[in-house]
């Protein structure tokens, strides 16, 4: 091999190695959907609040739940939960609802649907989301309610919201839904009521490739998002918990989908944690 061309090489997978993104996130994880490879770590198996990422799990459950053009009624407690559009007795198709919940991340919608999946409990719901988990290998997860809001025995990891993302973006209409940048919701009940839900992962305009995610914040969780990105038919998971702001998850997210496709790129394996930048272990 010439002595320049090894060089290059050479230069070439060294900054594939120093790359590794510093982020404020607490904790966060970029894997491979693919083959399951992780591409990057830091404090991935640490306990976390996962805030309205929690809805990613309602929002599979509504799916594979075969209930997607049912009619739900909205409860007054679930009409009464903080950060909500909906009135007690509203109806909305479930599918509908789901995009209300996901997009806008309504509570209220979120505490709906699981009301509705767990025959009107949502402690039966939440047993249900965690029979979920349990069937997708996220051990260290344990979920309460149906939209994330804070409680003490409500929590996940970084690795554990990266498999109920490899698992969520294989179904098709789980894509459509967190794919969808805006859209009109249309009410059963009240008649011509009409709520215009934006989306609120902001990479969905500004990340070249994104499918589409689910954002997370309350005081205690801070910033935090799952998000999924596919370039030239590679498709990667990042997840990032914890992190300093609203707007810093999305900043931190796409730096570290940067890294986990600049790896890929060079035709990098996965590299452990102890060897980047930035990166940490618990």
């Amino acid at each position: 091999m010439a002595p320049f061309l090894f060089l290059c090489l050479t230069l070439q997978a060294a900054l594939a190695f120093a790359a590794a993104p510093q982020i404020t996130a607490d904790a966060a994880i970029v894997v491979d959907r693919a083959t399951g490879a992780v591409l990057y770590e830091k404090n991935a198996d640490k306990r976390e609040y996962p805030a309205s990422m929690t809805k990613m799990m309602t929002c599979l459950l509504a799916i594979e739940s075969g209930r997607m053009d049912s009619i739900v009624q909205v409860s007054p407690e679930a009409a009464d939960v903080e950060c909500t559009r909906m009135e007690p007795g509203d109806q909305v198709m479930m599918r509908d609802l789901t995009k209300q919940m996901m997009l806008i991340s309504d509570n209220g919608a979120a505490t709906a649907v699981g009301e509705s999946l767990g025959q009107g409990d949502i402690d039966y719901f939440a047993e249900r989301m965690n029979r979920r988990a349990q069937s997708l290998g996220m051990m260290s997860t344990h979920f309460v309610n149906a939209n994330g809001m804070p409680d003490s025995d409500h929590y996940t990891t970084a690795r554990d919201m990266s498999k109920l993302a490899v698992a969520a973006f294989e179904n098709d209409a789980f894509r459509q839904i967190v794919g969808t940048k805006e859209a009109n919701v249309y009410y059963v009940r009240p008649t011509g009521r009409v709520e215009h839900c934006v989306n609120t992962d902001e990479l969905l305009w500004s990340y070249q490739g994104i499918v589409g995610g689910k954002t997370g914040w309350t005081s205690v969780a801070r910033g935090c998002l799952t998000v999924a990105a596919d370039r030239d038919g590679r498709e990667l998971v990042a997840v990032v918990m914890h992190s300093d702001d609203d707007e810093s998850r999305f900043t931190e997210a796409a730096s570290l989908l940067d890294y986990g496709f600049s790896k890929e790129a060079v035709g990098s394996a996965a590299i452990p944690a102890s060897s980047m930048t930035g990166a940490a272990t618990e």
